[in-house]
């Protein structure tokens, strides 16, 4: 509700002329067209050659008409194949959410949020599985050398803060998962797949950040989040990572005692 802008709507046997001024004058890519008091169509720009709305009405699609109920995910999701989606409330299409919509500041600072605390879980697996940052081990010398540059300049600037928060998001995931059972846990097949999507992450973290448009890549990667944002909240699928490698390693334990 926080992305939806209403849905103007003309009859459909105004003239196509009407439409477009009222278009313009909203400032909207798309218009409702009322059909017996109801909205029962819609039409957009190019539609508006000759004729009436009603000639020219393009029928709504089941699957661009979601409730108002609808969740984040599902929203994001339909434009993975959409331009925009249509809202239904009461009964009838009342309202739309177009690309331009998904640029708006709520989407922007719960994205971020989110992420954010995706962060914050991976940091809490890092410091309990290797504490007293035995991960250093655990990455490439390169990235350490990279992280240990960012803590110092940080500390240049007044700020003291731990080796471990100037890690990427990716590298904390490299830490964790290492294993088929880790990835089995956040329902990836392969540490390529883990990769790629840590990587996405924080491409769509940093174009938050710099109020960059979000493009289709990012949106593919929001829809993931938003699908995910409970267990993120939660911090299940962290705290599964971490009983998982326990179990590994008192299993390898109990294998070396075994005369």
């Amino acid at each position: 509700m926080d992305l939806v802008e209403p849905l103007a709507s003309l009859d459909e046997n105004q003239p196509v002329a009407l439409g477009a001024q009222l278009m313009r004058t909203r400032n909207a890519s798309v218009l409702g067209v009322r059909r017996a008091g109801l909205v029962q169509g819609w039409i957009e720009a190019g539609d508006l050659a000759r004729g009436t709305l009603g000639e020219n009405l393009r029928e709504f699609r089941r699957e661009e008409v979601l409730d108002e109920s609808a969740s984040l995910d599902i929203v994001l999701g339909a434009f993975a194949a959409m331009e925009r989606v249509f809202i239904e409330w009461r009964g009838e299409v009342a309202g739309v959410i177009t690309r331009r919509d998904l640029q708006k500041p709520p989407l922007r600072m719960w994205l971020f949020g989110a992420i954010t605390v995706l962060d914050a879980n991976l940091t809490w697996a890092v410091e309990n599985l290797y504490p007293d940052e035995a991960w250093r081990n655990e990455i490439t010398p390169g990235r350490l050398e990279k992280a240990v540059a960012l803590r110092a300049e940080r500390q240049r600037r007044g700020s003291d803060c731990a080796l471990l928060d100037c890690l990427q998001i990716k590298d904390k995931a490299d830490i964790l998962v290492r294993d088929a059972a880790s990835l089995a846990v956040l329902g990836l097949a392969s540490r390529r797949e883990a990769d790629r999507f840590t990587r996405d992450v924080e491409k769509l973290r940093n174009h938050l950040a710099h109020a960059q448009e979000l493009e289709t890549a990012h949106l593919a990667t929001a829809a993931l989040l938003a699908s995910s944002i409970h267990t993120i909240l939660r911090a299940e699928v962290t705290q599964r990572i971490v009983a998982t490698h326990r179990e590994t390693a008192a299993d390898d334990s109990a294998a070396i005692a075994i005369p």
